[in-house]
């Protein structure tokens, strides 16, 4: 009778083949990996430019709201200092929201070093931050916006939509701070960082949508 012969593989072949076979889809990996974010952001540098800037701009007055915080506050000031606070911490997540999405489109956003900051009383403050802030809305438009939006970019858009409504807000409610309407008391969207005063709180934010339940109450 005749018995079928079995050869056992050789187990050196196979090991390089297993060892190439691991190797090419490390290398496939790694590449994607280090290839892509760079592509990313070749692409889309004028926009990771324009949410850069965005970024700084509103670092920059996250600081120097916080700076007049504490000045309004040793001046007993509470209600200024209550609204400057609130802004501040309202900057910085637009400044977060903006830093994520460079993130997301491969570019890499390294917030300012050195920050210039004011000095003076709080009226002053208030006046100067209003003026700044009015000069900026009638000069300086959000093309980013405009060009987002041209391209199809929907998170940059809604990055900088969210922020640049910010900035009204923060107007409207400097304006009423000053002629003496203003409440005190706040309530931060932490998701787009939209601001209210307390009493016309909606039951949920009209920007991004978030239960107003989940708001942080500055008062």
């Amino acid at each position: 009778m005749n018995t079928a012969k079995m050869t056992k593989p050789h187990p050196i072949p196979v090991l390089l083949l297993f060892a190439a076979a691991t190797a090419v889809l490390v290398w496939l990996l790694f590449s994607g990996v280090e290839d892509e974010p760079p592509r990313r952001a070749a692409r889309w540098a004028e926009t990771i430019s324009d949410l850069d800037a965005c970024c700084r701009r509103k670092h920059v007055r996250s600081e120097q709201y916080d700076h007049f915080a504490a000045i309004a506050a040793g001046e007993r000031r509470e209600a200024a200092a209550r609204l400057f606070r609130a802004m501040a911490l309202s900057a910085r997540v637009q400044e977060a929201e903006c830093a994520a999405a460079i993130g997301r489109l491969g570019g890499r956003y390294t917030p300012p070093v050195k920050v210039a900051l004011f000095r003076g009383a709080t009226d002053e403050n208030l006046a100067r931050s209003l003026a700044y802030e009015r000069q900026r809305l009638r000069t300086a438009p959000d093309i980013g916006i405009a060009r987002a939006l041209a391209r199809g970019n929907r998170l940059a858009a809604r990055a900088l939509i969210r922020a640049a409504a910010g900035d009204v807000r923060h107007v409207v409610l400097m304006e009423r701070l000053r002629d003496g309407v203003s409440s005190g008391a706040y309530r931060l969207c932490p998701r787009c960082g939209n601001l209210y005063e307390a009493v016309s709180t909606d039951p949920y934010c009209p920007i991004c949508l978030t239960a107003g339940r989940n708001f942080i109450a500055i008062e």
